[in-house]
């Protein structure tokens, strides 16, 4: 079943729990502070499932469908609470619960839709960077978190975001980590690395904590096994870097990282830079270890994991407990973490948008 539809049933199934509970309470009379608290209540309700879905114990996944949609309806609810009880004070008179469910229901739809929309198109994002380390331009391209068929994006998409990517002939192009998931199949994970064998530029590959199925118990069991996952990059000429070196350029270096969930990631003093001269690029899937990292000499990490947030405003919670998205700078080094060219699982993602990161490098003169 195509999975933005199958997420709509989901929608519909949270919207008719949440029906039932209110037609239940429909008589009685709601003062204007009780009002208030039931919609702050509501947000709140949301954004705890929210966090549940995407941050909580892998036990609960048999149900996040329902709780991202009931996320998605009480979001929604709570929007047309508000715009009821606007129009309640303005027009002296109280509505009819008919009216005020079509309110909803026209809210959730379109927060249901936007998130559809904006988890379908993947954008490319560009910056440029400058450094006296560098003697000719270079253009890097960051792709992560495709989560490739887990149930956010059709494969289309992965073979649209792909292709472009291509077509930019990149000096490099960088795997972020999370290219597949839990829920990819083998023959899903093998047509994936299949769109990388014509590129005519190093492809190179870092893993997330996803990519290997380390909780594939709760998603049906292995589909393949790392060895297979290793085999599959290397015979369409992708280069797994797990704490490696590679170097693009003679002024230009990246550095590989072991993903954080890996008890065999290597601590960063045993890595030594072969070449401290030319410029750095740390590949580290999560962010959480960019001020460890400067220990090697980097000029700008490159990471991923967080989604943004991927649902509205969790990215609010997370820029509050570490980095989330964008630009972040310490001792004159740069980490720019990407929003991901995907989300996580469901066809909903009503916070920031997809993405894949086009780097432009350039030295600070002429030499």
């Amino acid at each position: 079943m195509n999975p933005i539809v199958k997420f709509l049933l989901w929608f519909l199934a949270a919207q008719a729990i949440l029906t039932a509970i209110q037609f239940l309470l429909r008589k009685k009379t709601i003062k204007p502070v009780l009002r208030a608290v039931l919609i702050a209540a509501k947000a709140l309700l949301a954004i705890l499932f929210g966090v549940l879905v995407l941050a909580g114990p892998v036990q609960l996944r048999p149900v996040q469908p329902l709780m991202t949609a009931l996320y998605i309806a009480l979001f929604a609810d709570a929007a047309a609470d508000l715009l009821y009880s606007i129009t309640l004070a303005i027009q002296g008179r109280d509505r009819s619960f008919g009216v005020f469910k079509t309110l909803s229901l026209v809210c959730g739809a379109l927060f249901f839709f936007f998130g559809a929309w904006n988890m379908q198109t993947v954008r490319p994002n560009r910056h440029t960077y400058t450094s006296d380390k560098l003697t000719d331009e270079h253009t890097v391209v960051f792709l992560a978190d495709l989560h490739v068929l887990d149930g956010a994006q059709p494969f289309s998409v992965t073979e649209k975001t792909i292709a472009e990517i291509k077509a930019l002939s990149p000096d490099a192009t960088i795997l972020g980590g999370d290219i597949v998931d839990d829920y990819t199949t083998k023959e899903a994970m093998e047509n994936t690395f299949r769109l990388f064998a014509d590129f005519d530029t190093p492809v190179y590959y870092i893993y997330g904590n996803h990519d290997r199925q380390g909780h594939a118990e709760y998603a049906g069991g292995h589909k393949f096994t790392p060895e297979e996952l290793e085999a599959a990059a290397a015979e369409n000429g992708v280069i797994v870097l797990k704490d490696e070196f590679a170097a693009v350029a003679p002024d230009l270096l990246i550095l590989g990282r072991e993903d954080l969930s890996e008890a065999g990631r290597a601590d960063i003093s045993s890595l030594v830079n072969p070449s401290p001269e030319s410029y750095l690029i740390v590949a580290d899937h999560q962010p959480a270890k960019f001020k460890e990292n400067l220990a090697v000499g980097t000029d700008l990490q490159l990471s991923g994991h967080t989604h943004a947030g991927q649902l509205f405003p969790l990215r609010m919670f997370y820029n509050l407990i570490g980095y989330c998205y964008g630009d972040y700078t310490e001792d004159g080094a740069v980490m720019y973490v990407s929003a991901g060219a995907c989300g996580w699982r469901f066809p909903a993602r009503t916070d920031a948008r997809c993405q894949f990161e086009v780097i432009t490098l350039r030295p600070v003169r002429e030499r």
